[in-house]
């Protein structure tokens, strides 16, 4: 009997799953609903699963891949993973020729010809979604078999055979839940779940565009799953659905159920375009913190929006943002793109004054990447130039030059350094509040005065604002100083002196008006008295506040580790 079973156990196929991620905090869907799709259909096959980043050391990969000895290696290529895993997957099958590697994800949506005569070594890809790898294990050593498998993308022959896309034909319920398998990681920081596939948007851009409309999972799939991540002690749940509140009845209900997990913070994609009365009474009900929405907006240049058939008008989009950025449970997270069809630089600035404006919680902005595939890819507009490798990148646009392009990636870089840093953010704003030509000013003057790819430490970015500001904007100047002191550095720099620590006296906090206080019961280390000549700390909790040019001493309290515990002001 034990050699039976030996022998069995020797004979069982078995197939790896190579994950690589850009980052240790994300993971992949793929490999949970393909896992659980090819269980149920071909359930002999032996699985494992390697998890790794784009960072990793190859070498160790190879090592775990050595161990396992799997007969088959199967993996998601996006844009972010495609050279990293295609070198290492290479490597591997120079030494290990048995092994039949198949791949599948976004990168393999357009024409798969080049790529499969480039990398012999690939044995197929599929097109589409989880639903017909099941019948290429079927077939393993034979590929002639493979020609009717929907979204195999193979040569045999020297033949090329694309098998179109692969989609699943029932309703999205009857696809194998990963879940409740228990195929995902619970030691990352959150994990995504869909409630949906598809978009009825068709933006050129955009792999969704290929998609034939939207389809949904049941409320009772999705609470079943929620239920899954919660029992494994999942506390902060993305959902993918491409545009969330698409469906305005079924967003209602989907809200309600997740406001059933109170203690659990939810990551959803809305339109702004489409933010009601009714959807804004069922986000504010959440709890302080237990929301993160991305809301898209792209751009606000209703020429470009109309040549990438974007729907949603801009005012629109800018009358809802302003709705979503009141919600005050809620952090709202914005993204922009540039090089998009018709969109010149000054649009791009456009759209950023007018989120700064706006004041979301961050303003992501990134050039268009033209993705295999998609309409934009297929039927490119005449003057656009892209790099053909991943990332995919636009080079220039017949309305905006590569020196453009580059300098928009630059002011990125800024925003993200600046803007999007909670300790900074107010400081930005106040710059751009003196000064509508700030964005453009400060960039130039940080390309000149700093390496734009080098994301400087928060002393080294105070610094630059106060040296660009000593040249261009005393008030600004004197705010960085409060700015400065206010995140714990040290008072010499700016020739303020420590005062010595004294305890409290009740005359003293009459006194006194405490404008912060943290929640640290330590006591206080050092502190540092500032004379400034208006209300600078008004300022440093809201760069819309009034000013009032009178003068002020503002007190610092802060421990060891440059922590601040409390700030007050006596006039």
């Amino acid at each position: 009997m034990h050699s039976i079973v030996t022998n069995m156990l020797k004979s069982q196929k078995n197939i790896t799953f190579l994950e690589v991620n850009s980052s240790y905090s994300h993971t992949m869907l793929s490999y949970g609903y393909l896992r659980a799709f090819t269980e149920k259909m071909s359930p002999a096959w032996k699985w494992e699963h390697i998890c790794a980043t784009a960072n990793d050391v190859p070498e160790k990969i190879l090592s775990n891949l050595a161990t396992l000895s799997p007969d088959v290696i199967c993996g998601t290529l996006y844009l972010f993973n495609h050279e990293y895993s295609l070198n290492l997957l290479k490597r591997y099958k120079k030494e290990n020729q048995r092994t039949r590697i198949f791949l599948g994800g976004p990168e393999f949506l357009g024409d798969n010809k080049k790529f499969l005569r480039r990398n012999p070594e690939i044995s197929a890809v599929l097109r589409g979604d989880e639903t017909s790898f099941h019948l290429i294990l079927a077939n393993i050593a034979s590929p002639s078999e493979w020609k009717d498998v929907p979204g195999a993308c193979f040569i045999l022959d020297e033949k090329y055979h694309d098998g179109g896309f692969a989609k699943f034909a029932g309703d999205l319920d009857g696809i194998p839940s990963p879940y409740e398998k228990g195929y995902f990681s619970t030691d990352r920081p959150f994990c995504q779940i869909e409630t949906s596939r598809g978009c009825s948007g068709r933006c050129s851009f955009c792999t969704s565009a290929l998609s034939e409309g939207t389809r949904c999972f049941s409320l009772g799939r999705i609470k079943c799953e929620i239920e899954c991540l919660h029992d494994a002690g999942i506390r902060d749940i993305r959902i993918v659905d491409r545009t969330f509140n698409e469906d305005k009845p079924r967003a209602k209900a989907l809200l309600g159920l997740f406001r059933e997990y109170c203690d659990t913070r939810f990551h959803l994609e809305i339109n702004p375009a489409l933010v009601d009365d009714e959807l804004m009474g069922q986000l504010s009900m959440f709890k302080q913190g237990k929301l993160h929405i991305e809301a898209g907006i792209q751009t606000f240049c209703t020429r470009s929006l109309n040549a990438i058939r974007r729907f949603g008008s801009s005012a629109k989009m800018a009358s809802g943002l302003k709705r979503l950025v009141s919600l005050e449970n809620a952090q709202i997270h914005t993204d922009l793109i540039a090089g998009l069809p018709l969109q010149k630089y000054h649009d791009v600035l456009a759209d950023v004054r007018k989120l700064i404006v706006l004041n979301p919680h961050e303003i992501q902005l990134e050039n268009l990447k033209i993705l295999p595939g998609t309409p934009i890819c297929s039927n490119p507009p005449r003057g656009l130039v892209w790099n053909p490798l991943p990332p995919y990148e636009v080079l220039k646009t017949a309305q905006m030059k590569r020196s453009e392009l580059l300098r928009t990636k630059n002011l990125s870089r800024m925003l993200d350094s600046f803007l999007n840093y909670g300790k900074l953010k107010n400081l930005f704003r106040f710059g751009y509040r003196k000064d509508r030509e700030f964005i453009v000013k400060f960039l130039e003057y940080l390309e000149r005065n700093s390496d734009p790819e080098q994301k400087e430490h928060l002393d080294r970015r105070l610094l630059l604002i106060k040296e660009y500001a000593d040249k261009n904007d005393p008030l600004l100047s004197e705010l960085t100083v409060f700015f400065w002191l206010a995140c714990g550095f040290s008072a010499h720099r700016f020739n303020m002196e420590t005062e010595k620590i004294n305890p409290w006296t009740e005359a003293d906090k009459t006194r006194e008006k405490t404008i912060y206080s943290s929640a640290d019961s330590i006591p206080p280390s050092r502190i540092i008295k500032g004379l400034f000549s208006f209300n600078a700390g008004a300022l440093w909790l809201d760069a819309n506040a009034k000013i009032a040019r009178k003068k002020l001493i503002y007190r610092f309290y802060s421990a060891h580790g440059n922590r601040m515990l409390s700030i007050t002001r006596t006039d």
